[in-house]
């Protein structure tokens, strides 16, 4: 080895040159490499310092001592000027210091000792060893990320990464002052949360519905059949066959075609003619033509409607007294009330004992019975009157509440499912819905028909008097009848998916 400044010939270990007292390390050494070998080194250097100016103390030429001292101490003072800042440096742990960031910056050298004090700093340098503080380690980064490093632990999974593999990863260059962030793993997710999002992606299969099931609700499908019958009937009879309407009806009827419908294979006006017994009652004045021109000169249509009103009014709506009337209420009201008419038909003024004569005559025939309410009541086993409560609008609501209910109960019956739950409504609304549409065209055309072959008085009343009810009927059960068809199209589009579905399945 060579010494750069004097140029003299050295051995390869010489740590200084004994001519000049040069350092012969190389210069700018960085702390870093080996922190251990670098204070062995500084002692080793300060203990060859004390020897060779010993040496130098003992040389025959003492001109020669002070120079060659002041240039050793000149080139060492780097390495023999250490702060506490050093120091400290020098007593961490070397993955202490390799973290740190800092790039270490030796303080400038101190001034030159004077010569007498030389020897003192040397003794004390190499006699007395260092004391280094401890210095608290900073605290490390959470898995020895850096504080900016999010491993996003909530929702991944990173496999831990000891310091050993770290540190050794090619990546990492040991003389640099920052280490490298270790790459980032591929990120991992967690296979039970993915199996739990695909259980909630794919439901479970329901079980299917069982025989008893739909046994149980077809037999409740019967019972909602028969109160939506109900239902449709009373409301139906409700809007349109009440008094008031009823009564609109008669008056808007053919005089001439009812006078001459017959009843009882007669004619009405002569079956009255010969029950009245009118011929007797105005000493053969009147004959059938002659009575048939009295009644349409009479008011029996406004009558009848009268008559008709207090009877519904109080069957229907429960309303007003018994309604009976008698064959002595027949007379007073109606004969007697058109005496007027008779007279210019017949010319012929009816007197108190002809009145009591018609009235005697119509009792033969059961006028009386016929139109008494008592009567009906022995005859049907219970009182008309309580036909009210039935068609009360409380009482409409409370059957179609039923109706409802058993329309709830099907449903959770066959557990909600779309498939069946429309099947049975489709033939719930459809079953219905014809009965009833039916029921409405049968009063319509087929009164008109019966009163066209038989031409009886009772087909005409039914045709005239209950078309409103007919009307009513028709559209309770076109109502019917399209939910019907909605049920049935849904229930059908529901079959077609499902077979479309389990088509799909078998193929793959």
């Amino acid at each position: 080895m060579i010494c750069k400044k004097c140029g003299s010939e050295m051995p390869e270990d010489a740590l200084f040159c004994t001519e000049c007292g040069a350092s012969l390390e190389k210069e700018n050494t960085p702390v870093t490499e080996n922190v251990n070998e670098t204070a062995d080194e500084v002692k080793e250097t300060a203990n060859e310092v004390v020897e060779e100016a010993k040496e130098v103390f003992k040389d025959d030429e003492p001109t020669s001592i002070l120079p060659h001292l002041e240039e050793v101490i000149a080139n060492n003072e780097e390495a023999l000027s250490l702060t506490q800042e050093d120091v400290q440096l020098l007593n961490d742990e070397p993955t202490e210091i390799l973290s740190s960031s800092e790039t270490i910056e030796l303080p400038e050298p101190d001034p030159i000792l004077e010569p007498n004090s030389v020897t003192e700093v040397l003794h004390t340098t190499a006699d007395k060893p260092v004391e280094f503080p401890k210095q608290e380690a900073p605290a490390a980064p959470v898995n020895g990320a850096p504080d900016a490093f999010n491993d996003n632990s909530n929702t991944m999974e990173i496999p831990a990464q000891s310091e050993q593999n770290y540190y050794s990863n090619p990546q990492y260059n040991s003389s640099q002052s920052t280490p490298l962030i270790p790459p980032q793993q591929p990120v991992q997710t967690n296979p039970e949360s993915a199996s739990m999002q695909q259980q909630i992606e794919q439901p479970k299969a329901r079980k299917k519905v069982g025989g008893g099931r739909i046994f149980g609700a077809s037999l409740v499908t019967i019972f909602a059949v028969l109160f939506m019958l109900l239902f449709s009937f009373v409301l139906a009879i409700k809007l349109g066959v009440n008094g008031s309407v009823i009564r609109r009806r008669f008056e808007k009827l053919n005089s001439q075609t009812t006078l001459t419908a017959e009843f009882d294979n007669k004619e009405l006006s002569k079956a009255l003619y010969n029950s009245l017994g009118f011929r007797t009652a105005t000493k053969g004045m009147a004959d059938e033509a002659a009575f048939k021109r009295y009644l349409l000169a009479t008011d029996f249509r406004e009558y009848a409607g009268r008559v008709a009103e207090d009877y519904l009014d109080f069957i229907i709506d429960g309303e007003g007294s018994d309604p009976s009337i008698t064959a002595g209420d027949f007379v007073n009201d109606f004969i007697k009330a058109n005496s007027s008419a008779a007279e210019d038909e017949f010319n012929y003024e009816l007197t108190d004992k002809d009145y009591e004569l018609l009235e005697n005559n119509l009792e033969k025939d059961d006028f009386s019975d016929s139109l008494s309410v008592r009567k009906w009541r022995k005859q049907l086993g219970f009182d008309v009157d309580k036909l009210s409560y039935l068609f009360s609008f409380i009482t409409i609501g409370i059957i179609g509440g039923i109706v409802l209910l058993f329309l709830i109960w099907i449903s959770a019956i066959v557990d909600k499912r779309a498939k069946h739950v429309t099947g049975f409504f489709a033939t719930i609304f459809n079953i219905v819905g014809i009965i009833v549409f039916l029921s409405g065209i049968v009063i319509i055309i087929g009164s008109a028909l019966g009163f066209t072959f038989t031409h009886n008085v009772g087909f005409y009343l039914s045709e005239s008097l209950l078309l409103p009810l007919s009307v009513i009927l028709l559209i309770i059960g076109a109502v019917e009848l399209l939910l019907g068809f909605v049920f049935r199209k849904s229930n059908r589009i529901i079959k077609k998916k499902a077979k479309k579905a389990a088509t799909a399945a078998n193929s793959k």
